[in-house]
């Protein structure tokens, strides 16, 4: 950093000194952090797992290759107002701190080292969720391993802390919400009253009949990263701006920019947003008359994204359910009888179906990535239902209650099928693509088809066509205009409009992406095997080889995967972590892979990572012993009930936390866990909260069960 930086750091931290670092016992410190912190920058902060897997448009480019993820967060990120982390939103810092703004202009760098250094023990507002010395003051196994490391803190939270349930945000953010809940619940409890009042005043026990002038947000719907759905109770006159919409945080975090808007019937909006993180928010209408209406809802995409879901009734008793998902995992349903006359899927308030009453109560469907379709059965002919569903990834992350209607009568479909649809890439000699569709007829046309006749559509955008070209007028290769590239993970329908008014249909899933992967670590089993732990956004088959040399490593220079998927040994992968053992590696080599789905989809480059120095495994704990409960307390009852488990062994990544069960409860239960330390182990405490508020311990006698990975059943009794 440039010296005149320096000393407007040093002038700008000063100013901060005015804080009072936190005076109670283990409070982090000020002044240890200093010396390191003036020398740290965006580089060494930088997260590009984060950076990729939050912009899905640059995953799809670049992988996690950071060189390249990093030069473009310099280049266009910070302009475009992208987030390098979860731990400092540097563009919110500037802006939020006009101080720091006059004493570093654009040298950004400088942000990064004053928050290092004095802005986050000041608690200023780093535009993200997580408060890192909060962090640290609320535990004390952290503090105690970690000291002030803010960098440590962060890796730690999002390697271990989040999956722990652990609490990351500011305690006055978490204060503020127990305070904005407690208010809540004082006003849902006064306006009973009232109604109660009213209901015995006019002898009326039905609710009122509401203002139908009145306007009111009926839905909020999530359809993907940056896009919001916003669905009226009626039209409006004339289609309303943008600066009519406005999105506000609830959780102490950012408020969303609104880039866009559009509706096609001036009841349902489309609003493209700029990415923003896992949080509640409140969307805000200014109705032409001043009139403000709003709607809270949750923003929520760490979980599998479901679309191009539908319903068709194929016959009285039956219908067919199909949808696009990008992650496994399982696909729970409820049915209830009357349908919504709507033929897309809505976001349902909580209050009508719950989570908790459509995994405990509903049907469960295994989910597979990509393309599913189910049969709902048992329909009464002639009735509409509306299916309320949850969709919950492998790693128990669950998507918000939907709805999908299923018409009373049955679809009718007039069309010929077409016998067979698969996208290709066609590379040109320039390296670029020519992307289109094979089209195959069940026989060839007595005339060349002419490139009028087809349409190509897709649910998530326009597809402009170039041309078409046939040898036997009964395969036709239809291309996409010179370069466009397609939606990916998409199901495209093809419609061919024949001379004679009739039509041929059919449908083609477009998956035209290997499995994206990244070596995550390398350690030394013994002296003569490794384990590689490669993470993979799909399941898929990994090509991989032990080289001396990478040829142009660390540079953008290609790396050709040509020998390693002729001659590199193999290994099925899943979504998710894989372990893979190698032997006679040594220290130095580079560990390089690549991989391919069952499409035959295969990459154009291949991943590496250099064999670390040996060490000596570490033999770890003697679990010898049989796992058991050796006690258990009731924290409470109710309003989040919580209990603290002890074991004889640690705990963590052994058990499944979504069989856990307590007997006297008939509902499926999901649990928050926080894992703690008792005694001279690790991990062997588990803190487990009932994330339903809803749901309480009834009083009386209960067993806990839990279910560890080996297939052990472990069960305590106890009493509340």
């Amino acid at each position: 950093m440039r010296e005149a930086v320096r000393k407007r750091l040093a002038k700008a931290a000063k100013k901060g000194k005015r804080i009072v670092i936190a005076s109670f016992a283990g409070a982090i410190a000020l002044s240890s952090n200093i010396s390191y912190a003036q020398e740290i920058g965006i580089e060494d902060v930088f997260d590009e797992h984060y950076y990729a897997d939050q912009y899905s448009d640059l995953k799809n480019v670049y992988g996690y290759a950071k060189a390249l993820l990093l030069d473009h967060f310099m280049k266009f990120g910070i302009s475009e107002g992208r987030q390098m982390n979860e731990l400092i939103d540097i563009i919110e810092y500037r802006e939020k701190y006009p101080d720091l703004q006059e004493a570093f202009g654009d040298d950004w760098d400088a942000y990064i080292a004053h928050y290092f250094s004095y802005g986050a023990f000041e608690h200023r507002d780093n535009g993200t969720d997580f408060d890192p010395v909060d962090y640290l003051n609320r535990y004390s196994d952290l503090q105690a391993v970690f000291g002030t490391d803010i960098m440590a803190a962060y890796k730690h939270y999002k390697e271990f802390g989040q999956q722990e349930g652990r609490e990351g945000r500011s305690e006055a953010t978490v204060k503020a919400e127990k305070e904005a809940a407690a208010r809540a619940q004082e006003v849902v409890a006064k306006e009973k009253e009232t109604t109660s009042k009213v209901e015995e005043n006019t002898g009326n026990s039905g609710p009122a009949e509401p203002d139908k002038g009145s306007f009111a947000i009926q839905s909020v719907e999530v359809i993907g990263d940056g896009h919001i759905r916003v669905t009226l109770n009626q039209k409006t006159e004339q289609p309303l701006a943008l600066e009519a919409f406005s999105i506000i945080c609830n959780s102490g975090g950012s408020d969303m920019t609104i880039l866009s808007g559009s509706t096609k019937d001036n009841m349902v909006y489309d609003l493209s947003t700029t990415y923003y993180r896992d949080q509640e928010y409140d969307i805000q209408i200014t109705l032409p008359d001043g009139t403000c209406i709003s709607k809270v809802f949750t923003y929520r995409t760490d979980c599998a994204q479901i679309e191009a879901i539908s319903a068709a009734r194929t016959s009285a008793g039956e219908a067919l359910v199909t949808y696009i998902s990008d992650q496994p995992g399982y696909f729970y349903y409820i049915l209830k009888e009357g349908g919504q006359g709507s033929a897309r899927a809505v976001s349902m308030d909580s209050n009508e179906v719950t989570e908790s009453e459509i995994m405990g109560n509903g049907v469960k469907v295994e989910m597979k990535q990509h393309e599913n379709s189910f049969i709902v059965s048992g329909l009464s002919e002639g009735m509409p239902y509306t299916m309320y569903y949850v969709a919950v990834n492998t790693e128990g992350k669950s998507t918000l209650v939907k709805s999908l209607p299923i018409e009373g009568e049955i679809y009718e479909d007039n069309t010929t099928a077409i016998q067979r649809a698969e996208a290709f890439a066609e590379e040109l000699e320039n390296g670029e693509f020519l992307y289109g569709f094979e089209i195959e007829l069940e026989s060839a046309t007595s005339e060349t088809l002419v490139l009028e006749q087809f349409d190509i559509s897709c649910p998530s955008g326009s597809t402009t066509l170039g041309e078409v070209r046939t040898s036997d007028n009964r395969i036709y290769r239809v291309y996409m205009q010179y370069g466009s590239i397609p939606y990916k993970n998409n199901t495209y329908t093809i419609l061919i409009n024949m001379k004679d008014g009739t039509q041929l249909k059919g449908s083609c899933y477009l998956d035209l992406q290997a499995p994206r992967v990244d070596i995550r670590s390398i350690t030394w089993k013994d002296a003569e095997t490794i384990e590689v732990v490669v993470n993979s956004d799909e399941a898929g088959t990994l090509y991989y080889a032990i080289q001396d040399v990478v040829e142009g490593e660390g540079t953008t220079a290609p790396k050709d995967p040509a020998q390693i998927y002729a001659q590199g040994m193999k290994a099925s992968i899943g979504y998710g972590l894989n372990y893979i053992t190698v032997t006679g590696a040594t220290a130095g080599q580079w560990f390089c892979c690549a991989s391919e789905d069952a499409r035959g989809n295969r990459e154009s480059f291949y991943s590496y990572k250099q064999i670390p120095e040996y060490t000596a495994p570490d033999p770890g704990p003697d679990d010898s012993a049989q796992p058991e409960i050796t006690g258990l307390t009731v924290l409470k009852a109710s309003d989040g009930a919580a209990l603290k488990v002890v074991f004889n062994q640690t705990m963590y990544e052994r058990y499944d936390n979504s069989l856990t069960q307590i007997s006297g409860i008939d509902k499926k239960l999901a649990f928050n866990t926080v894992y703690g330390s008792e005694g001279d182990l690790v991990d062997n405490v588990l803190t487990l909260t009932i994330m339903d508020p809803t749901i309480s311990i009834p009083a009386g006698s209960h067993t806990l069960t839990i279910i560890l990975y080996d297939g052990t059943t472990l069960t305590f009794d106890f009493t509340v």
